[in-house]
């Protein structure tokens, strides 16, 4: 993996340079894992469409969160939105539904009304998310659109990303090193990289919070939002071996990835 340095975006890197378990190594500068980009710089535009040749870019989000903080639209690149997950799913959809008002609350403020509860942590919602990466319809079409998208690209770099880059971007690239034969210890480590450059960040603003969110209730819903939790991959791991066996057999008998396409994606992306 090659750390990338942008000004407004911290968990960013490219996925070149990772080395299979046969010696290979991934193709820089053709897959790009992200957090949101809609507080990029004129400058971080700069890197990515120029150094970097994005002309992909494949948003995880779900609707509301789209709608939150919307992707900056660049003229030469096509922009394809695939939720992961719905906001219903994510447990947004009854607090955006109920009325022009609450259409207002942010993403922030409804996940710590969902998670308040004693009987309800934010690490219990972020592992139930996990389990429905793999197991809910809704997931499985989006991830099968996503290598449909990735077999299409033509030329440049495919950029996806959720909001904070740890989640839904982290079990595509599971899914995705998974298939170009990358071993699950370097899946963990790419997974767990986002917490080095994301913490002393967190940290930070945790500091100088609003004062309705200087809580432990808040702080641990913001961690949760940006901090990776192996054991929320493994129930992730775990959801995959209990459908297909294995990682790259839920990937073949659920997601339906051939032995045709995975010769194809290795051709691709590894040298």
């Amino acid at each position: 993996m090659i750390p990338i340095i942008l000004e407004k975006q911290k968990n960013i890197r490219d996925l070149g340079e990772t080395v299979i378990q046969d010696g290979r190594r991934i193709r820089e500068r053709k897959l790009i894992r992200c957090g949101r980009l809609s507080d990029l710089s004129a400058a971080d535009a700069a890197v990515l469409l120029g150094t970097y040749r994005v002309r992909t870019v494949v948003d995880l989000r779900s609707a509301k969160e789209s709608e939150e903080r919307p992707d900056p639209q660049w003229g030469i690149v096509d922009h394809f939105h695939i939720p992961l997950l719905s906001d219903d799913q994510l447990g947004l959809g009854a607090f955006s539904a109920a009325g022009a008002a609450q259409k207002k609350i942010s993403v922030l403020d409804i996940l710590i009304n969902m998670t308040s509860g004693p009987s309800y942590t934010p690490q219990q919602y972020l592992q139930d998310i996990y389990r429905k990466f793999i197991t809910s319809q809704q997931s499985q079409s989006a991830t099968r659109r996503f290598f449909e998208l990735l077999l299409s690209q033509k030329d440049g770099a495919l950029l996806y990303h959720c909001n904070g880059g740890k989640d839904r971007t982290g079990i595509i690239t599971a899914f995705l090193l998974t298939l170009l034969n990358v071993s699950w210890d370097t899946i963990e480590e790419d997974y767990m990289e986002t917490n080095t450059v994301v913490e002393p960040w967190l940290e930070q603003k945790l500091k100088n919070l609003p004062e309705r969110y200087r809580n432990e209730q808040a702080k641990a819903v913001l961690r949760m939002m940006y901090l990776a939790d192996k054991d929320c991959l493994q129930t992730a791991r775990e959801e995959m071996c209990s459908l297909g066996g294995s990682p790259a057999g839920y990937l073949k008998q659920v997601i339906g990835i051939t032995d045709a396409t995975l010769k194809e994606l290795q051709d691709r992306l590894l040298k």
